[in-house]
């Protein structure tokens, strides 16, 4: 059963279509990888979804319901993202972050899930600002997973992250994943994506260009030839 059903978006800004009338389904319970070049429309795709900004034509159903929504209420419902720039309170430590989130949780409680999923038990006195970027990317998805998302849009999670890290994240997102969370994940690091992702989605230049296994994808030779080519320098989303 599909949680998440994007029919025909379409983006425009001005003269520029950022999206083409994509159509993809996130079945319940699924961590789906979404992946293309740079400037394929993955950040634009991803901000609709969350309410961040309002498609120009389609919608979005989510658990039956018909959006899009404003971002508040696309929060209320279950739908929940995390920044390419990780945004916390950076001038209060991890601790007090931590509790900001659980207060407009929908299921405030004890934190400490959060504190453990997430690795942060070492560094909970210390002032955001202050913590080694993989540290702070973790504090943004645990302030995310404290609104209790049904479905969770990880937005370049692994950006910025040593091999080692980004293993340790590919465990974590198992295991959200797991606990009963669905999983958007847009992502550059192709083998991070591939290797967590149980269905995968390609777009290019705006338009849905391929979706299937991992395994069907790395052997799909238009995918290839869009990352191989000239196409993969184009400019950012």
């Amino acid at each position: 059963m599909s949680l998440l059903q994007i029919r025909d978006i379409e983006a425009r800004f001005g003269g520029v279509v950022a999206l083409g009338g994509v159509s993809l389904d996130v079945p319940e319970g699924m961590i789906f990888g979404l992946i293309g070049p740079n400037g394929a429309g993955k950040t634009t795709l991803i901000n609709m979804v969350s309410g961040l900004i309002a498609p120009t034509a389609g919608h979005i159903v989510f658990d039956g319901a018909c959006g899009p929504w404003p971002i508040a209420q696309t929060v209320r419902r279950g739908i929940v993202r995390t920044f390419q720039q990780t945004r916390a309170f950076l001038g209060l430590s991890v601790r007090e972050n931590l509790r900001i989130a659980t207060v407009h949780s929908p299921d405030p409680g004890s934190i400490d899930e959060l504190i453990e999923a997430c690795n942060l038990g070492d560094v909970l006195d210390r002032t955001a600002r202050d913590l080694p970027y993989a540290t702070l990317r973790h504090l943004g998805i645990a302030l995310a997973l404290a609104l209790k998302p049904r479905l969770l849009l990880l937005d370049e999670p692994a950006v910025g992250l040593t091999a080692g890290e980004v293993e340790r994240l590919g465990a974590l997102v198992r295991r959200w994943n797991a606990a009963g969370i669905t999983v958007l994940l847009v992502e550059h690091n192709v083998r991070f994506l591939m290797d967590v992702s149980q269905r995968v989605a390609v777009l290019d230049r705006g338009r849905l260009l391929f979706e299937g296994t991992p395994e069907q994808c790395q052997a799909e030779q238009k995918v290839i030839d869009v990352y191989l080519g000239r196409r993969a320098a184009d400019a950012d989303d």
